[in-house]
């Protein structure tokens, strides 16, 4: 034990007097970081921090008027515009309750039923997309595929719980983000980005798609039967564009279908604090740490070294 603390102090004063014999990189390993650690502090000291209250946007300009506006254009705009172009709106799976749906809206809709398609399952429909025969037509060899715009898949049916997707066929590109008129990407490096203040883009991007149009009319067609507390096989079909539940005197008119003013608006801002301190530095963050500290700890490691070969030389 004594000759391990007389070792101690023969290697602090030897340290000691190494240091006191090199005043000017003993000083730099002191004054460097603290020059590094001042002028954080005077940076700091100079710039603003601003607090933001609680902001909502419900204001002209930020509302958009679902299935009613140039926007978001309605259902039947929807389907001509599919008709125009030759393209199709998928739905799946093939089941009786996705005919009876279909030919509930086809009741409201006429057009629905020359741009609708139902196929088998989700994974049929995509290995279709997928496939090299997507949207080919040729009319010697007789093959026409149809052009997908979008789909309806089910999950689940009522009564009570209905779970569904709704797919569109957009193709994410990099170049001129944010394009309002395609989908927002939900898998891309823009996801988790932090947006200060509001961003109309994304509800813009499902307005001009077309999928809040179509989330307004399923959810419309699931609420009108889900609130009978009945299935779709309890549907009689009228000719004036209603229908009338079996066994009810209840009967749906299209304005009941159909709810009228739905608006989105972006969602209120939190309150948040804005430091232009960290704005400023981050980009230099690194390199004023690596300045300051990387001279004190070369030193150290050199030391630590320099005193096990010392150690090694003395034991042999």
């Amino acid at each position: 034990m004594a000759s391990s603390q007389r070792q101690l102090r023969a290697m602090l004063r030897k340290n000691w007097l190494l240091k006191i014999r090199h005043p000017f990189a003993t000083l730099a390993e002191i004054l460097l970081p603290t020059i590094v650690m001042l002028s954080l502090i005077a940076i700091r000291t100079r710039v603003d921090t601003q607090i933001h209250p609680a902001q909502a946007y419900v204001r002209k300009g930020m509302l958009v008027e679902v299935g009613n506006s140039e926007v978001s254009a309605s259902f039947d705009s929807f389907l001509k515009l599919l008709l125009n172009r030759h393209e199709y709106l998928a739905f799946a799976p093939d089941t009786n309750q996705t005919r009876k749906m279909l030919d509930v809206l086809s009741l409201r809709y006429p057009l629905l039923q020359m741009v609708a398609t139902i196929y088998k399952d989700e994974s049929i429909l995509e290995t279709y997309i997928r496939s090299d025969l997507y949207g080919i037509h040729d009319s010697t060899s007789n093959i026409s595929n149809p052009k997908i715009r979008g789909a309806i898949v089910f999950h689940e049916y009522g009564p009570q719980v209905f779970d569904y997707s709704i797919r569109l066929n957009h193709t994410w590109a990099f170049s001129g983000f944010p394009d309002v008129k395609t989908i927002m990407d939900v898998n891309g490096p823009y996801l988790n980005d932090l947006e200060l203040g509001v961003s109309i883009a994304p509800t813009l991007q499902y307005s001009f798609s077309g999928f809040l149009t179509l989330q307004q009319v399923m959810d419309a067609l699931i609420i009108s039967v889900a609130k009978q507390d009945v299935n779709y096989s309890a549907i009689n079909y009228q000719v004036d564009g209603s229908f009338q539940l079996l066994g009810s005197e209840v009967r749906l008119t299209s304005s009941e279908f159909i709810p009228a003013n739905i608006r989105i608006v972006p969602f209120p801002t939190r309150e948040y604090t804005d430091d232009e301190f960290e704005s400023l530095v981050k980009a230099v963050m690194g390199v004023l740490y690596l300045l300051g500290f990387l001279f004190p700890i070369s030193r150290l490691v050199s030391y630590s070294v320099f005193e096990k070969v010392g150690l090694q030389g003395s034991v042999r």
